[in-house]
């Protein structure tokens, strides 16, 4: 019997794997047609390659959606387990800072994901200091600075897990939208519409 679940479960992963690669194949043939049909098609390209930033965690969404996940023994179910952290951003009192909002919080906050996304940037920002960029699953970016965090580039983050914990008794949100930055308040509006 285990012989038999073993080439099965090959059997689907050789077909999820070929429908993965025919998929890559027809889109790159589509993009290199639509370039090579004229010279505008060329340049929107250009321009929109070179001048745009790409927004990867809505296309992950769709891809893991309708193909899997990219790493085959991703969506291998393991023994059910409960949420650890799960917690909603509190705050004591925020001002405006930079393009962002400086919030006070306890000492050793941790500070909650705002939206599920894509890890896209962990460094050092100029004015503020130790930065996370969470690339949101809507298209925003949200720039979690003057927080410690054990999360690496392309982790996955759902929407009220653990970013990391607060260096002092203050973080710094930058929300930024189509290269535009955009306040908090309005983006708190956004998500409770």
């Amino acid at each position: 019997m285990k012989k038999k679940d073993k080439a099965q479960r090959r059997t689907k992963y050789i077909n999820s794997l070929f429908t993965r690669v025919l998929v890559s194949i027809i889109f790159l043939l589509s993009s290199v047609i639509f370039i090579k049909h004229s010279n505008d098609n060329l340049l929107m390209y250009k321009d929109y390659v070179f001048t745009r930033s790409f927004k990867f965690a809505p296309i992950n969404k769709l891809y893991k959606k309708y193909l899997g996940s990219i790493i085959p023994f991703d969506n291998v179910k393991t023994e059910d387990t409960k949420t650890v952290f799960n917690e909603t951003f509190n705050y004591k009192e925020s001002n405006k800072y930079l393009d962002g909002t400086k919030f006070v919080v306890d000492d050793k906050y941790l500070m909650p994901a705002l939206q599920s996304g894509i890890v896209v940037f962990m460094g050092e920002k100029d004015d503020y200091g130790k930065t996370v960029i969470i690339q949101g699953i809507d298209g925003v970016d949200i720039w979690y600075t003057n927080v410690n965090s054990s999360l690496k580039m392309y982790d996955y983050v759902e929407a009220h897990s653990l970013v990391g914990e607060a260096l002092s008794n203050e973080v710094t949100l930058v929300i930024q939208k189509d290269n535009k930055y955009i306040s908090f308040n309005d983006y708190e509006k956004d998500i409770k519409n």
